[in-house]
């Protein structure tokens, strides 16, 4: 079972190939995806520039145990503002688009904090675990603890999905591509409506890092926990729209997340 950590360090190889333990129906887990191209973006910064906004595209079916490539464009670089494109290229087809933010702090007369909010106790909460057959292979990379919210498919008149959720295996640190990988693992907040299983794919992710890593009080050890609160918005016609924040273990604001999924039930 290849681990996250030994996957990012094939970014810049010509063949990348994710195994079967990455799947996530018959595509690849897309926070996988999207993680492979963040990290080929940051090859490109040569200044230790924050990453500050992230856009996905999936346009097609990224598959495990397929030969993958990654592309990679610097679009603008400018004194303080960086912006830089990925692709991840299978079977001659872009499959994955990644689009990053980099931008250095700069003194201003403008801020507004988030505060600090207080998260449920961790431990206290059902826990999803791997289920062969019944649950995405790629969670059994994941520890989830809900707080708010059902499992898949259970009918839930709910329209928000939170809890708790890591690595289990951490690796050596945490970076921005493990931020965006955790974002991702959690089930399409849709699903938890759904009286059984239907076909559904995030169309577009875009991710705001409201507290850049490199500028964090503390470090983030690499099994952090972090918090993960996503509501529907609107759905309708096919399409959901939902919107994400994302929390450090002491309630720091980490991340905005927001995305587009389309539905087929």
């Amino acid at each position: 079972m290849q681990s996250f950590e030994s996957l990012l360090n094939l970014i810049n190889q010509e063949s990348i190939v994710a195994d079967s333990t990455w799947g996530q129906g018959r595509t690849l887990f897309g926070g996988l995806s999207g993680a492979l191209g963040l990290e080929r973006t940051r090859q490109l910064i040569a200044d230790p520039r924050p990453l500050r906004s992230l856009n996905i595209n999936f346009s097609g079916q990224c598959l495990s145990d397929t030969p993958m490539s990654i592309t990679d464009q610097v679009l603008s670089q400018g004194k303080s503002i960086s912006q830089v494109n990925a692709q991840v290229v299978q079977n001659e087809r872009i499959v994955t688009q990644v689009c990053a933010c980099y931008g250095i702090e700069r003194e201003s007369e403008i801020e507004v904090d988030s505060p600090k909010v207080t998260l449920p106790e961790l431990g206290s909460h059902p826990r999803l675990n791997y289920m062969k057959g019944l649950t995405p292979e790629f969670v059994q990379h994941f520890e989830f603890e809900y707080c708010t919210g059902q499992f898949p498919f259970t009918n839930s008149p709910k329209n928000e999905l939170a809890g708790w959720i890591r690595f289990k295996e951490s690796g050596s640190n945490f970076t921005e591509a493990h931020l965006i990988a955790l974002i991702d693992a959690w089930p399409p907040t849709v699903l938890q409506k759904l009286k059984k299983p239907a076909p559904c794919a995030t169309v577009s992710w875009n991710i705001e890092i409201v507290q850049p890593l490199s500028l964090l009080e503390t470090s983030l050890p690499a099994d952090t926990w972090l918090y993960y609160d996503a509501e529907i918005k609107q759905a309708h016609h096919g399409y959901v729209h939902t919107e994400a924040k994302v929390y450090t273990p002491d309630g720091t604001l980490l991340a905005l997340s927001r995305q587009l999924i389309a539905v087929y039930a």
